[in-house]
């Protein structure tokens, strides 16, 4: 089946400009999808999914991949202080009511999650489904340092080399089964290309203000906005050598949520990367059922069929409104009023 992707652009409510791909068909029945990926990446992350849920021809649907202000090719913003996730959370908010969309699954990537979060707060009927990769309501501390170190402190990278041992030192211990040629696919989907070398793809801001966080003294605790979502199904990807989302808080998700189920993946640390079918398949097969489960819900007529003498057909009303109209007349006729 031949993909059909497109570029689009969207205004959020403070004037910047968002960017990003819709792949598929605006009429597929299908629910649509939209893709949200983490604190420094990009809309490159859920591409190859993408392609694979478009591809799909008996779940046919549309899938949006957004860049949120400040990745990609989407505008920077001036004021560093709207790079958090209230903002962000609005601007995707923004991006469904230009498209038309009352309402799509949800995929989140680390901070992507935490936008869905945000988004249960304020819309949470947006959300018909979700799928959380390696990230919840609770967020282990170590990770976010880990994140935060190899983000403020790396070296300049200035080659395609430099780019592919970057993403390999910071990530080779949380992602064993990797080959050279992922890695190089990592690093692609990390850095852009600008007269063929690599280049970061997000605004220096948004790092600068991880360094004044304390990530010992910071407690994220969001059940209350996860379980905003207890109306829609939801699945919750983990990568078993995952530093971000621990095994307990993924496994309380189940356990709290009336519709959760819970996918690790081995081998992988955080987040599990989308460009593996043992990633994409659980994801596929999630969305299949969704979409099985609101066929089978949705009001089907059901018209009884009422023998001749019951039926009332409309010109029968009319006359017997002229035949009480006329019994009126009569019954008043000379009567004093």
């Amino acid at each position: 089946m031949q993909q059909i992707v497109r570029r689009f652009e969207v205004t959020t409510s403070d004037g910047l400009t968002l960017r990003g791909e819709a792949f598929g068909d605006h009429t597929a029945r299908g629910l649509p999808v939209v893709c949200l990926p983490g604190l420094a990446r990009t809309s490159r992350d859920f591409h190859q999914l993408a392609e694979r849920l478009t591809s799909d021809p008996d779940h046919p649907r549309l899938v949006l991949t957004l860049n949120s202000r400040g990745r990609g090719p989407s505008d920077y913003d001036k004021d560093p202080r709207n790079y958090d996730v209230m903002t962000e959370a609005r601007d995707v908010i923004d991006t469904l009511v230009a498209a038309g969309l009352p309402e799509a699954a949800f995929i989140g990537t680390s901070r992507g999650g935490l936008l869905m979060l945000a988004i249960a707060a304020m819309r949470p009927t947006l959300i018909a489904a979700a799928v959380f990769n390696d990230i919840g309501p609770v967020i282990d501390a170590m990770g976010v340092a880990r994140i935060k170190t190899y983000l403020t402190r790396s070296e300049p990278v200035r080659t395609w080399d430099d780019a592919v041992e970057f993403v390999k030192t910071a990530n080779a211990h949380h992602f064993t089964t990797l080959s050279e040629r992922d890695w190089e696919r990592v690093a692609q989907m990390t850095f852009r290309d600008e007269n063929g070398l690599p280049v970061s793809d997000f605004d220096p801001y948004i790092i600068k203000a991880l360094e004044g966080v304390d990530v010992s003294e910071t407690t994220i605790n969001l059940w209350p906005q996860f379980l905003a979502l207890s109306h829609c199904p939801t699945l919750v990807l983990r990568g078993d050598l995952s530093d971000i989302l621990p095994l307990s808080v993924a496994r309380e998700m189940t356990r709290r949520h009336p519709d959760c189920e819970l996918v690790e993946i081995k081998g992988h640390g955080h987040a599990p990367l989308m460009i593996f079918d043992e990633v994409n398949d659980p994801i596929a097969a999630f969305l299949a059922r969704v979409d099985a489960r609101r066929t089978a819900d949705a009001p089907k007529a059901s018209p009884e069929w009422l023998p001749k003498d019951e039926i009332v057909y409309l010109d029968d009303v009319a006359r017997q409104v002229e035949r009480n109209k006329a019994q009126l007349e009569a019954t008043l006729s000379g009567q004093p009023i």
